[in-house]
């Protein structure tokens, strides 16, 4: 009879230490299984465990003061069926919520089976010990629910801890997949082209890839932000065919080093380098240690090969000066920072895109694209500029621009018959913010709103750089809604120094909260630009 009321609480602790691991999980995945970072956020959010030690803590209290079998057993079934309540009530799916749902790969399985088994395996300790160290019968259900206290608080540890148990065999998995991949690539052999930037390199890379296949030949290249060894591995074995002629590779860099290893993973022999500023600056610790890291792709280029940089971002232009190999080219929309082998001039924006003419080699070429902003449109000019010194024809690449498609959340467009949306969502940063407060200005609207959480990863500026925009944002819009509290301060702070009225200023603490508010406040006609949206690892504070 003594042990019946562990085995009733034991059963909810199980399913407590189940959903538990999902949660955990969901965010060590976005973390890309890096303990380091992963130990990281949990120190920020302080995102350890208060519900379940409640619970744990209740029990044991309970069952101490009044140790009669019959409320024991009450107690134990009342703290399991709350143990089972909080992720079934106060909790959602992670694998259904979230703006980046736990995917349960094959590795994220395996980690997930290795850490809850451990947990099991432990919650089962104060049954085991149960009838051999206990000599009152309320023991056992009050030493179980303290034990459950520091049980509850292990998830995060034990998927840490699994995933390194795993390491050998996951690597030995990747590392044939990786070598299934090098063979692939090397036999059919296309021109690879590397594309790296602190931002761009998705927009440039879709951009290149549909100019390349229009204008030249069979072109692949891996789908949204794929820009990893690990993703890239697994587009190449999924579709590089050996029809390809051409290759645009994605290198994205978390640290010096990675671009080198994506360099010699898939060589280039051309390169475009979309912009070397400060995104990213708390990752690499100083805008050097940035440009550094990304002059990595021009250094793995063959002296023959092709390096084409926006002439626009100062480093970039220092690398194509450093880096230069036997052609060496300039794309930009200022020419007052410098010569530019290719250029955009009469630049306009409307609810169609954007008009332009670019001027390549004492020629000038009117196109329009269906792409929205600077950044943008910088991406389609070095697309066209790297697609004409591999050979395309210019007038006929001019023309392709016009069926490009944006990425997406990465400045869309979206009119609807009440309110329409200028969705820039995707990893804001300071070129980006501005931008996208230019094209709002431009574009036709009743009233002009503004939604943002600010920017994140600027490391050191990245209060002043938020205070900054706010500041110019002031100026574009009739509503302000500032979302979150990461970069609340600085927010309020730029539109303080811009004497921004209180009554147009909103300030929420979620996104659905801000959806809410526009839903109320806005009416047909009026256009809200989305700038950035914060993931589930930097939005507010996490609670469990």
């Amino acid at each position: 009879m003594k042990t019946l009321p562990v085995w009733i609480f034991l059963a909810g602790l199980i399913f407590f230490g189940w959903r538990r691991t999902l949660s955990y999980l969901r965010y060590y995945q976005q973390e890309e299984y890096s303990a380091r970072r992963f130990w990281r956020w949990l120190l920020d959010k302080r995102a350890f465990d208060s519900r379940g030690s409640i619970v744990a803590i209740a029990v044991a209290a309970l069952t101490w003061i009044a140790p009669h079998p019959v409320v024991q057993v009450l107690c134990a079934a009342l703290g399991a069926a709350a143990l089972c309540a909080i992720p079934l009530v106060l909790e959602e799916d992670p694998r259904r919520s979230g703006k980046i749902r736990l995917v349960l790969t094959q590795r994220a399985s395996k980690i997930s089976w290795v850490a809850f088994g451990a947990f099991a395996a432990l919650a089962c300790i104060p049954l085991l010990l149960s009838c051999s160290s206990c000599n009152t019968a309320r023991e056992p259900i009050t030493n179980a629910a303290l034990f459950a206290i520091i049980l509850i608080e292990l998830p995060p540890f034990l998927l840490m801890l699994a995933n390194a148990a795993l390491w050998p065999a996951e690597k030995a998995l990747q590392d044939s997949y990786y070598n299934d991949a090098k063979r692939i690539l090397h036999d059919v052999d296309p021109l690879v082209i590397g594309i790296t930037g602190s931002y761009g390199k998705t927009g440039a890379k879709a951009a290149l890839g549909e100019l390349l296949n229009q204008c030249l030949g069979p072109t692949f290249w891996p789908k949204k932000s794929i820009n990893t060894v690990m993703g890239i591995t697994r587009s190449i074995r999924d579709t590089l065919r050996p029809h390809h002629k051409y290759a645009v590779m994605e290198m994205g860099a978390y640290n010096i080093g990675s671009i080198k290893r994506l360099c010699d993973f898939t060589p280039p022999k051309a390169a475009l380098v979309t912009a070397v500023g400060i995104m990213h600056l708390e990752r690499f610790g100083s805008p050097e240690n940035v440009y550094i890291a990304k002059s990595e792709i021009a250094q793995a280029l063959p002296p023959d090969g092709i390096l084409v940089c926006n002439g626009d971002s100062p480093n970039a232009r220092r690398m194509a000066k450093q880096q230069a190999r036997a052609a060496t080219l300039l794309y930009g929309l200022d020419t007052s920072a410098g010569p530019l082998d290719c250029y955009a001039s009469d630049i306009s924006f409307n609810a169609k895109g954007t008009s332009f003419v670019i001027h390549w080699k004492d020629r000038s070429y009117p196109g329009t694209t269906p792409l929205l902003g600077r950044p943008a449109l910088l991406n389609a000019l070095g697309a066209f500029t790297m697609a004409c010194a591999l050979g395309a024809n210019p007038e006929y690449a001019t023309a392709c621009l016009a069926n490009l498609e944006p990425v997406d959340n990465r400045l869309v467009l979206d009119r609807t018959q009440s309110v329409s949306y200028l969705r820039d969502a995707y990893n804001s940063n300071p070129t980006g913010f501005e931008a996208a407060l230019e094209v709002l200005r431009s574009l036709e609207a009743t009233r002009r709103v503004v939604m943002t959480p600010g920017m994140i990863e600027l490391g050191d500026q990245q209060f002043e750089q938020n205070k900054r925009l706010a500041s110019i944002a002031a100026g574009v819009a009739d509503l302000f809604i500032v979302v979150g509290k990461v970069n609340r301060e600085a927010l309020l702070a730029g539109l303080t120094a811009a004497h921004y009225p209180a009554e147009k200023l909103v300030v929420v603490d979620t996104r659905d909260e801000a959806f809410s508010v526009i839903k109320s406040r806005c009416t047909k006609g009026d256009l809200v630009l989305i700038e950035n949206d914060l993931g589930d690892l930097h939005e507010g504070k996490v609670r469990f």
